[in-house]
């Protein structure tokens, strides 16, 4: 992220944890007004050299724009407040220490942002009434989360590359630059062009998503602190004295914008500028786009509000460039943002709070999770109060402490996760911190919990636990198993609680119970027919469904399908060996122990002829015997045009094929459509054939099969 961004222009950000509103001040005495703008100018300022120099912050950045919200709140109020040094005034940040000093001959300017269409379309007009005349367009491009950077071209080489810094001065990190591969080290001109003597190009250094796994893997195989963002990490990276360091990191680079120019300036619009640069070979990010109108702006900035999680890197907003130079020339600049540009900002995806409490829930198969119990905090667009841990091991690794301050992080419909303590926060706070320790006993039923060395979860020793009942019985109900409709968490829970499911089985039994059912509140007796009827609708569920359902470990819905399709009844499979079962194809030895393990178990065998009687389907569609595909085990994947997918594999079936989850080497070729990713990968890998949808339907018709 460029941090120059966070400001508050338009619309209110979600005010910090245990701060004083503007409006509480913003009405008070000049005394009063005057103290608290100066708490907030030396709060802030710490934190821009948390974030800058050390790149070690401690506040999240909605929380970090509440603050200078509050100050311009203030200055404007009482304009006597305001000053020249204000951080409302000036962009933030200094050369660190261990580099030379640039001076940076056009100023990297800040950003003002916007929360949304209303701020946007607010912002537009302030343009047109400035320029008396709306006829202008737009570039956008998503804004990387990373550090802004400089470079410096003397005839087409590449000899000087600084940090923002203070806007005026930044870092000279000429070396550790040259370590990125994407960086142009040598450019010329198109053919039949002058390049300029000297020019400066701006853009984003950034790290992975990809990257920033591959490191935090690293650091928790060698037991190390794991980074907190991509962000920081990138930041941290670049400011590294000893360049091997960096050149380790495998930093990115996107850039965004021509500064200065020696001579003419190659082109006379931003967009055109973007393109001459990539026609050098810069790295131009290939999403960037050029509208006409600011509804069109606005529409692809909601777009990428959504999708932000599809790409590779980080982004916290959307950048929106007046296109044409001499219209910005006029725009001019105003503090220190130009007028003719803005940032569209996300809701953060990372605040920091405080970590009351570490609890413990229970799963459907018995294992213990530990989350967070935290301080409300606003985050991704929402109010989070709790977040996932995960495991044991991750509470360790991350070294979270119960009264840490953490970062939390949340990005879309997400599940809010914990990702790290804010190590600076702990100093002198050491004796308040508690480490957390799994419990020994059930936080339910209070069975005592068990633990196989080697593995990470631990698990409620009790199958009756009532927890782990009412979780099952949610799973068993589910889209994904046997689809019954009108059985949500709570209802699971409360029938498990009053006792009217005491196993799977029982539900199948609950049209038995019809008037105890009908004194419960919520249950009227549409209502319980409904529900009745989805139960009875759901004894007709394929084989595969049933798998997923009673919750065999490690059978997803892919491994379900493969067993149901290769046996093609329960009992064929409750009779198969590991030597059977290891002979399905796409199922592993690991997978076949669980599998074969789950069926010599005498209570989940009393469960299943409990479900047999109730009437519960226990065989699969198989493919017909005798057909043209007779013996062939056919993998397909992707979107098809002609069918659907499943349409596809209906018709393999009906001719005597048998559907393979996955490819393997016994595999006899492969049906890919459009986005056959992974699966056309590992085919590929595996030297099995691979055709598309019209060179099956070939194959099919040079064999005899005819569709009409």
């Amino acid at each position: 992220m460029r941090r120059y961004t966070r400001r508050v222009t338009t619309s209110p950000a979600p005010r910090p944890r245990r701060r004083a509103s503007a409006s509480s001040t913003s009405g008070a005495a000049p005394d009063a007004a005057r103290a608290r703008a100066e708490a907030l100018r030396a709060e802030i300022l710490d934190h821009d050299r948390r974030y800058y120099e050390l790149a070690q912050p401690t506040i999240g950045d909605n929380q970090y724009d509440a603050l200078v919200a509050e100050l311009r709140a203030l200055e404007a109020a009482h304009p006597d407040l305001a000053t020249p040094e204000s951080p409302t005034q000036r962009v933030s940040g200094r050369p660190a220490e261990g580099f030379a000093v640039v001076e940076h001959r056009e100023p990297m300017l800040s950003l003002g942002n916007v929360f949304g269409r209303d701020g946007l379309l607010a912002w537009h007009q302030r343009l047109v009434r400035l320029t008396e005349r709306d006829d202008f367009g737009f570039v956008c491009e998503p804004k990387i989360d990373g550090l802004a950077i400089a470079l410096v071209y003397r005839d087409g080489r590449f000899v000087q590359g600084a940090t923002r810094g203070d806007g005026g001065r930044g870092e000279n990190i000429t070396p550790n630059l040259e370590t990125i591969r994407t960086l142009p080290k040598q450019v010329k001109a198109p053919k039949g062009k002058a390049l300029p003597a000297a020019f400066e190009v701006r853009g984003e250094v950034y790290l992975s998503k990809a990257e920033f796994a591959r490191l935090n893997e690293q650091r928790a195989e060698a037991g190390e602190q794991l980074y907190m963002n991509p962000r920081n990490t990138a930041a941290g990276s670049l400011r590294q004295l000893d360049q091997s360091i960096t050149a380790a990191r495998r930093l990115d680079l996107f850039v965004y914008q021509l500064g200065w120019v020696e001579g003419d300036r190659p082109a006379t619009s931003h967009a055109n500028a973007i393109a001459w640069l990539n026609d050098l070979g810069f790295p131009t990010n290939p999403l960037a786009q050029r509208f006409a109108t600011i509804e069109e702006v606005a529409t692809f900035c909601e777009g990428w509000a959504e999708k932000r999680s599809a790409l590779d890197y980080e982004i916290d907003g959307v950048v929106v460039k007046v296109d044409d130079f001499a219209l910005q020339r006029a725009l001019g600049v105003v503090g220190r943002e130009p007028r003719w540009a803005v940032a569209w900002k996300f809701p953060a995806e990372q605040a920091v709070t405080r970590l009351r409490e570490i609890q413990v829930s229970v799963g459907r198969t018995g294992v213990l999770t530990p989350f967070a119990a935290l301080e409300p905090v606003f985050v991704g667009g929402a109010n989070v109060s709790m977040a996932t841990l995960h495991n044991f091991e991750h509470v360790r690794t991350l070294d979270v402490r119960i009264g840490d301050d953490i970062i939390v992080q949340r990005a879309g419909d997400v599940i809010p996760q914990v990702v790290g303590p804010v190590l600076a926060a702990r100093a002198g706070r050491e004796a308040e911190l508690r480490e957390f320790r799994m419990p020994d006993a059930c936080p339910v039923c209070k069975a005592p919990v068990e633990h196989d060395e080697g593995e990470a979860a631990y698990y409620c020793s009790n199958p009756d636990c009532p927890v782990r009942l009412a979780r099952s019985l949610e799973h068993y109900t589910g889209r994904g198993a046997l689809d019954v409709e009108g059985f949500g968490e709570e209802r699971c829970a409360t029938l498990v609680r009053l006792g009217f499911v005491t196993s799977l089985a029982d539900l199948y039994a609950l049209p038995e119970q019809r008037e105890a059912l009908l004194a419960l509140e919520g249950i009227g007796p549409k209502t319980l027919d409904a529900l009745f009827a989805n139960l009875e609708a759901s004894k007709r569920q394929p084989l595969h469904r049933l798998l997923i359902g009673v919750g065999i470990r490690h059978v997803g819905s892919e491994t379900a399908r493969a067993l149901a399709t290769h046996f093609g009844t329960l009992q064929a499979l409750r009779e198969a060996t590991l030597e059977d079962l290891q002979a399905v194809d796409g199922i592993g030895p690991i997978v076949a122990q669980a599998v074969f393990a789950w069926f010599q178990n005498e209570r989940h065998l009393a469960l299943l002829d409990r479900l047999v009687a109730a009437g519960v389907r226990t065989d699969e569609e198989v493919a017909a015997r005798g057909g043209i595909l007779d013996g062939l085990a056919i993998v397909v994947t992707g979107s098809m045009e002609r069918w659907s997918r499943n349409e596809v594999e209906a018709l393999i079936k009906s001719l005597g094929g048998k559907i393979a989850a996955s490819p393997t080497k016994k595999t006899s070729f492969v049906v890919a459509g459009d986005g056959g990713g992974s699966k056309r990968e590992k085919a590929e890998a595996l030297g099995v054939e691979v055709i598309d949808e019209a060179g099956f339907v070939e194959r099919l018709r040079a064999l005899g099969w005819g569709d009409d």
